[in-house]
């Protein structure tokens, strides 16, 4: 599905690049946008269980997550050379992520347990191709792009330690580790520029991110370490609202 989404968006923005005619007399290499705004940020539910590296266990068989949504900021910059075309660096900082596993069989009367935490952090290149005349107030645009995410402070909560140590997995305090990511991403945006001649713009743009990492708990057994482990399928899709200036 995540590739399907890529690949509309690349469809979209194809034919409007390989028919493009811009006069060199358009190119101004002077034209600068900074952005500034809130990022809400909802990711996808669908991941891998917890299992073992050798054995499934079957208390986490066919469990789900439940990823809580966040909202952080932005800031972006933008170089637009041509009137059609722009390169935009966009950074997404530090949303916190609360983890639930979800059809957990161990707990008899619940069917969920409170696993653990973590942020994140998104750097994004797009290269955005803009579908209006410059001259008009409202600018959309499509971009596609590559995405970094960078998966830190992950801790496991309370409740999963306990869990771990009652059901005998293991002896001690376990320790949760996630990853880093790089995918694609595109997105959909609007400009619109308060008034002729105005400096001034509103900025609104939703963005989808391939972005997926390994989730490890480690944990002490006796002797040594054993490891439970996911795929970690991320992939967050975030609205962006914020304010532009151009320069």
């Amino acid at each position: 599905m995540k590739k399907l989404k890529l690949a509309a968006a690349v469809a979209l923005l194809s034919p409007a690049l390989a028919t493009a005619q811009i006069p060199v007399s358009d190119i101004d290499l002077t034209r600068f946008y900074v952005r500034l705004g809130a990022s809400f940020v909802y990711p996808d539910d669908d991941i891998t269980p917890l299992k073992y590296y050798l054995l499934q266990d079957w208390e986490l068989y066919r469990t789900g997550w439940d990823i809580d949504e966040n909202v952080t900021w932005n800031v972006s910059g933008v170089w637009r050379p041509l009137p059609y075309l722009g390169v935009e660096a966009l950074y997404i900082g530090s949303p916190d992520h609360s983890l639930t596993i979800t059809n957990f069989r161990a707990q008899p009367g619940r069917d969920n347990i409170e696993f653990g935490f973590f942020t994140t952090s998104s750097a994004n290149l797009f290269v955005n191709w803009y579908l209006m005349d410059e001259t008009c107030l409202g600018q959309p645009y499509i971009g596609i792009g590559v995405n970094y995410t960078d998966f830190y402070d992950d801790e496991l909560k309370p409740e999963m330690q306990r869990y771990l140590i009652d059901s005998g997995l293991a002896t001690g305090l376990s320790k949760f580790g996630m990853g880093h990511s790089w995918g694609a991403s595109a997105q959909l945006g609007l400009d619109w520029r308060l008034g002729h001649g105005r400096a001034w713009l509103i900025n609104a743009a939703v963005i989808y991110t391939d972005a997926d990492t390994d989730g490890v708990v480690t944990f002490p057994v006796s002797p040594g370490y054993e490891r439970l482990y996911s795929d970690f399928e991320y992939n967050p899709w975030t609205l962006n609202l914020g304010v532009t200036y151009e320069f």
